[in-house]
């Protein structure tokens, strides 16, 4: 009995995957019990890099602050270690937190974060 999360799926659309960017392979749960619609955030500064494919990488598998590193935190949080559960994540969507520069608050001081949507999917035994 054990918690296993078996990963990020990609689903966004083409012009959001970045040149040479390799979308993981996770397996999927075909007969899952639950289904989670998440946003959740990812600081910008903790996964940026050089080369776009590189941080949107981090962006799934970040070990402090990833989407796969808050899904397993969040699996952790809502089960007991002794159940039998088996969860997936896809990521849908990609967007950020800063405001329209027309606005009055573009210069406050909020940290710069990826805001992802995921949707997530159990399956408890």
């Amino acid at each position: 009995m054990a918690i296993v999360n078996n990963g990020t799926k990609v689903s966004l659309q083409a012009v959001q995957l970045p040149t040479g960017y390799t979308l993981p392979t996770v397996t999927e749960i075909a007969d899952y019990d639950y289904i989670s619609d998440l946003t959740l955030n990812v600081l910008k500064s903790t996964v940026e890099n050089a080369t776009d494919a590189t941080t949107l990488t981090n962006i799934l598998g970040n070990a402090s602050i990833g989407i796969t590193k808050q899904i397993t935190d969040i699996l952790a949080a809502d089960y007991l270690a002794t159940a039998t559960v088996t969860a997936y994540a896809d990521l849908t969507g990609i967007n950020h937190n800063i405001v329209a520069v027309n606005t009055t608050n573009f210069y406050d001081n909020t940290a710069v974060s990826y805001v992802c949507t995921v949707r997530l999917y159990v399956k408890a035994a």
